[in-house]
């Protein structure tokens, strides 16, 4: 497991996830239970763990998936040790509705370099 040691450190919820699946499911198996929620939910955990959030606009849907008042956003985001810049739809209330896209990064700079100026 990864282990940040930066100030953002404490937005990073996989160290969390790690603990409340080895409850649930025990620690046989854990690394592949593990690895099934980040694939099935790495949007979401990235949303969760946002340092900075950039609205880009109103979303208009290029397909039959359009929220009324929804907006695309970027976000700076820490999961897994790691650093991301995402972009993604949320409602009205804030509530993310789907990634469009998501890239991770080495370091701070590097993501805070496509954060303000586009992935």
């Amino acid at each position: 497991m990864c282990t940040l040691d930066h100030p953002h450190a404490s937005f990073d919820h996989f160290p969390q996830l790690v603990r409340d699946l080895e409850i649930e499911f025990g620690p046989d198996g854990l690394d592949a239970v593990i690895e099934r929620f980040v694939t099935a939910e790495l949007g979401e955990f990235i949303w969760d763990g946002r340092i900075a959030e950039r609205d880009l606009g109103a979303y208009e849907g290029l397909d039959d998936y359009e929220v009324e008042g929804s907006d695309l956003v970027r976000i700076l985001g820490v999961f897994r040790g790691r650093y991301w810049v995402a972009s993604g739809v949320v409602d009205p209330t804030r509530k993310l509705q789907m990634m469009l896209i998501m890239h991770e990064f080495d370091d701070r700079p590097s993501a805070e370099f496509a954060f303000r100026n586009g992935v």
